[in-house]
């Protein structure tokens, strides 16, 4: 972590580089990954226990909304490119992720298989 003047990146206070030994739960150590960061608080505001808990935030949010609607419902592929179809085609997907997981679902590719019954769906809301 070091902090910076915001010459390049308006609003830069601090830059930080961050190293990820990844593993298995046998503790072996199978390959690392290095990321860099910038933020806009500054070193009191962010200190280096605050950067870890929000990088661990983003990466919540990655991987258990963004990951999940591309690998699941391949987002990534969709053609889907003008207007409003992109935002509401996510907002679908979004509902059917929230529909699962109330549904105690913990697999959603699995609740997808098996809830093809519309009728399962809705009762879920209360529908």
């Amino acid at each position: 972590m070091a902090t910076c003047d915001d010459t390049l990146l308006p609003g830069t206070r601090q830059v930080f580089r961050l190293r990820r030994d990844i593993g298995g739960l046998d503790g072996v150590r199978t390959s690392k990954e290095i990321i860099h960061g910038i933020v806009i608080l500054d070193a009191e505001r962010a200190t280096p226990c605050h950067l870890n808990i929000y990088t661990r935030d983003h990466w919540t949010v990655e991987n258990r909304l963004h990951w999940t609607r591309d690998t699941t419902f391949h987002e990534d592929k969709s053609q889907l490119r003008t207007g409003a179809a992109p935002r509401n085609m996510a907002a679908f997907r979004n509902l059917t992720l929230n529909t699962f997981r109330l549904a105690g679902r913990a697999s959603i590719a699995h609740a997808r298989r098996d809830l093809h019954d519309r009728t399962d769906v809705f009762a879920v809301h209360g529908i």
